[in-house]
């Protein structure tokens, strides 16, 4: 009986919401795209991979096409040129944020990615204040210093020779890089609670990727049972705020060294008090507790950017990292070559390990190829994060209707056959004629990855310092090697917020 009940309901609120066509659905009308159900729109056509689905009708309907997510009118943007025209050329019309009711469920949106207006322009000069080229040039010991850590863990790897997986060294070492900018501090990897922390993150940005059904069917939010993406967010707001408690705590006290300790609280050991070595002690949290004195943000802002900058900034690096070695172990010709690289065009003292980014990026042009084609290859974001049109405007020949979800397409603009020829192939050379000095995607590299326009992904000097540093170091350190002698190490990623790598076993051999 419920069941019937559930359906005539469904029918009636079809026939009072839904049938009647509205402004945003008229003017979008004339935008190609696959046609959708009553009340669901596309929503059954997103199977265990949607950026496949996008794929797919991106080949169909072109660089522009429109899709129903629920009552939700979406439109779906496909190529750097199409994507620079609407968030460079148009960039006051399509920079805010769609905030999905699920985003504004968790926080309000009150969050440096989930803002907008004048809460964002705070929030975004405060995180950027600390991510200045300066700044991360500045930090760069820390970030030798954790690559000198992290090889340390990996000799004694090198000297049992068995096979093992390198994903949670990779995103500790991404979490402490992250930690030191957000409170001076970091973890140790022989600890294995740390783990704990680390799995959180991985599951959070799981299950903040598949599609949560209430936030584009409203009249089911009632009847939602919150799945463990809700169960998750105040875990890690628990933990962040134990965090800030011991920051807040320590800056009252006389400076600490670095073998001084704090409690990092939730599950994880406890964290190691960082010391810039340039009497410089600011940080991102400093910077946002003087802010939330004075006034100008409050605490749930507070909070819940620490919580972006913790989650983004340890997800998403390493996640390339991880992908980057798997590709050069199935291409050991390429892996090669770049160490090849590295060893004759680098004059380094034999007592020195870490490849630095400020004084070797020009000296190793193979590397910056391999890194622009991991980007490719492995997007950290294949839809990227939704936005909204503030006004009608026409990009492509097509007006998009004010109040229209957005979509960056980025996981099919870099497998289009058209601008990446042999789109699945791991070719690095395909960017010589394109040039090595453009990191950051777009331009002639054709790349959005760390998306376009005002909201591009505000870590992204941090992320190229370090990816840089990390994968030259331990090329140059050690050799990579696939376990397997007849079948290649698994590439394929599973869809989240963050496109999360497989879990490898590698052998790696010393070079030094």
């Amino acid at each position: 009986m419920n069941f019937f009940i559930t359906i005539f309901i469904l029918i009636i609120c079809y026939f009072l919401f839904f049938k009647k066509e509205n402004r945003i659905r008229k003017i979008n009308s004339k935008i190609p795209g696959p046609k959708g159900l009553p009340i669901i729109g596309n929503l059954h056509e997103f199977k265990k991979d949607p950026q496949i689905q996008f794929q797919n009708w991106y080949e169909k309907y072109g660089t522009i096409y429109s899709v129903r997510m629920g009552n939700i009118d979406s439109v779906v943007l496909t190529g750097y040129p199409i994507i620079r025209k609407a968030f460079v050329d148009n960039s006051n019309a399509f920079a805010p944020r769609f905030q999905r009711w699920s985003r504004m469920k968790l926080n309000g949106c009150k969050n440096l990615i989930g803002s907008n207006d004048e809460l964002h322009t705070t929030l975004k000069k405060i995180v950027l204040s600390e991510m200045t080229p300066t700044r991360i040039k500045r930090m760069e010991n820390h970030i030798v210093w954790e690559c000198e850590k992290l090889c340390k863990v990996l000799d004694k790897h090198c000297e049992s020779g068995l096979p093992f997986s390198l994903n949670m060294y990779c995103k500790l070492f991404s979490l402490n890089i992250i930690m030191r900018f957000l409170f001076g501090i970091d973890y140790s990897y022989e600890n294995q609670d740390n783990q704990h922390i680390i799995n959180i993150i991985i599951e959070f940005f799981f299950y903040g990727g598949n599609a949560i059904v209430s936030d584009f069917i409203p009249i089911i939010r009632p009847f939602y049972k919150e799945n463990k993406f809700f169960q998750l967010y105040p875990v890690v707001c628990g933990h962040i705020n134990q965090l800030i408690e011991n920051y807040k705590l320590e800056k009252g006290k006389k400076p600490c060294g670095v073998d001084q300790e704090v409690s990092a609280g939730s599950g994880a050991s406890s964290p190691h008090i960082s010391d810039d070595g340039d009497g410089d002690n600011e940080t991102i949290m400093g910077k946002l507790l003087e802010e939330f004195n004075n006034g100008s943000i409050g605490w749930d802002s507070l909070v819940s950017t620490c919580v972006d900058v913790f989650l983004g900034g340890t997800d998403t690096t390493s996640n390339s990292i991880i992908f980057s070695l798997i590709a050069l172990a199935n291409n050991p010709d390429r892996q090669d070559k770049l160490y090849d690289q590295i060893k004759n065009n680098l004059q380094m003292p034999k007592n020195e390990l870490v490849v630095r980014h400020s004084i070797h990026r020009s000296s190793i042009p193979y590397l910056s190829l391999v890194i622009k084609e991991i980007y490719r290859l492995y997007p950290v974001s294949l839809l990227g994060l939704p936005h909204i049109t503030t006004e009608d405007v026409e990009i492509g020949g097509y007006t998009i209707a004010k109040g229209t979800q957005i979509i960056q397409n980025i996981f099919a603009s870099h497998k289009c056959e058209k601008t990446f020829p042999s789109p699945n192939s791991f070719i690095p050379e395909r960017f010589i004629e394109t040039g090595c000095n453009n990191m950051f995607g777009g331009g002639p590299t054709n790349l959005v990855h760390f998306g376009t326009g005002v909201r591009d992904c505000i870590g992204k000097s941090l992320a190229d310092c370090e990816f840089y540093t990390l994968l030259a170091t331990l090329i140059n350190r050690y050799e990579f090697i696939n376990p397997s002698t007849s079948e290649p190490l698994n590439d394929i990623g599973i869809f989240g917020v963050a496109y999360q790598p497989p879990d490898n076993q590698f052998f790696i051999k010393r070079r030094i």
